[in-house]
């Protein structure tokens, strides 16, 4: 029993949100002077009495993955909020602009879309924190694999390596998921395992979330953690080398079509059509604003897809 109070205890502590409290309870934890949380919980939060809703379980594991040390139930109700407040503010300035003889039908449809935009990105900010974040691990994962297998080579215990990695600055976020385990085994009285198995849950980065569980499970199996700490730096490092060969690949096809679609054809296409307009001087005048059009606006819209395209299939590790 005093096992599982410390493990209550450790969630509660670190997230500062259980979702087994009452609706009053989780009002309090939104924090003294946030006032827009406070408010906006009293205001909605008979809708989320339901401490076992799927979508408050869903949305709480999603802030604790971003760091968003706000309950489900405070952060939704804090973004209707704002969701109303905006469309209040786009109605007054609908109905400003119809007044001001602006009386164009479009101009009706600046509520929901103003509304909507506000909702969305309200709820998307911590799936893409979430991202983010699980990004900035996946960054630093081959080094700190590396560190671990070569510190459990010398037959370091894995509450140390974990501990030492927490310290070290390098590893960027890979060392801030380190330092939650280590407060958890350090403060709170944790076994390795159980808190390892802790972070995993909350962790946004599914590789650092395999290994934690493989950890455990290896541990659980009465196996020996250095082969596999071993075993998964030189997978992870040997799947590390073919992404960064595919995504070469990748970046140098986008190159390629990009001088072919980008470079080559706009300059044949302006040679070929100032030629035209030589020959036909009648079409001169609609050749030179297709000229004009093609340089200063889809010319540019190529080149910023190009730049999109390959930003997105440019996955590269970086390895400190």
């Amino acid at each position: 029993m005093e096992r599982e109070e410390v493990i209550r205890l450790s969630d509660h502590q670190d997230k500062s949100a259980s979702r087994s409290v009452e609706n009053q309870e989780w009002i309090g934890k939104i924090g003294f002077g946030h006032g827009l949380f406070i408010f906006s919980a009293r205001l909605f939060g008979s809708l989320f009495e339901n401490p076992d809703s799927n979508f408050l379980t869903g949305f709480q594991l999603l802030l604790e993955k971003a760091e968003i040390d706000e309950s489900a139930a405070g952060y939704v109700s804090a973004v209707l909020f704002t969701t109303l407040i905006a469309g209040v503010l786009s109605t007054l300035i609908t109905t400003s602009l119809y007044f001001v003889d602006f009386h164009h039908s479009l101009i009706f449809l600046l509520i929901p879309t103003f509304t909507v935009i506000i909702l969305f990105v309200g709820l998307y900010i911590p799936r893409q924190k979430s991202t983010s974040r699980g990004k900035r691990i996946d960054e630093n994962l081959g080094s700190a694999f590396a560190f671990i297998s070569a510190m459990s080579n010398a037959d370091v215990p894995i509450s140390v390596i974990v501990l030492k990695m927490a310290g070290m600055k390098e590893y960027g976020e890979v060392a801030r998921e380190a330092s939650k385990i280590a407060r958890r085994t350090e403060l709170l009285g944790l076994d390795i395992f159980t808190a390892m198995k802790q972070v995993a849950r909350t962790t946004p980065s599914i590789e650092w979330q395999k290994f934690l569980q493989g950890a455990v499970a290896t541990s659980s199996a009465g196996a020996r953690l250095r082969p596999y700490f071993v075993n998964k730096a030189s997978e992870y490092q040997s799947a590390l080398r073919v992404s960064l060969k595919k995504n070469a690949e990748s970046v140098t096809v986008f190159a390629e079509t990009y001088v072919t679609v980008g470079v080559a054809f706009p300059l044949f296409l302006i040679v070929i059509l100032a030629v035209m307009a030589v020959i036909a001087r009648n079409a001169a005048g609609t050749t030179l604003s297709f000229l004009i059009f093609f340089s200063f606006l889809v010319l540019p819209v190529i080149t910023a897809a190009f730049i999109l395209l390959i930003s997105s299939v440019n996955k590269e590790v970086k390895i400190s």
